[in-house]
């Protein structure tokens, strides 16, 4: 009887954690990353891009990248690894063939300031 209980509360724990808290949204709470079938010393490099930013971060492997999605406030997403043209692994830069300049359908704002 005791171990019922005591499978029926764990079970009761793991519910809330996993299901009623993905509408829970707090920085100081726990955070569970469950991930299967990954290999952490695999060296297949790819490339993920920090939520709808135009950075990204190479990776060692698929592991690490959801990993760091799970663990982040932002996400990444797999692109793919020419994006990361020219990124050392685990460092965050300018994804390769974006820019910071603005698109055809889009204008700049300029504020000026008037002297007097």
């Amino acid at each position: 009887m005791k171990h019922t209980l005591a499978i029926s509360a764990l079970l009761m724990l793991i519910y809330t954690v996993l299901i009623d808290g993905q509408n829970y949204t707090s920085s100081s709470g726990p955070r569970i990353c469950v991930l299967s079938n990954c290999n952490y010393n695999a060296v297949n490099n790819v490339c993920g891009r920090y939520g709808r930013s135009n950075l990204c971060k190479r990776f060692n492997n698929s592991c690490m990248l959801r990993y760091e999605a799970c663990v982040s406030s932002v996400s990444y997403t797999t692109v793919s690894l020419s994006s990361c043209s020219g990124i050392p692994v685990g460092t965050r830069r300018q994804c390769a063939g974006s820019s910071s300049s603005t698109s055809s359908n889009t204008a700049p704002i300029y504020i000026g300031r008037r002297r007097g």
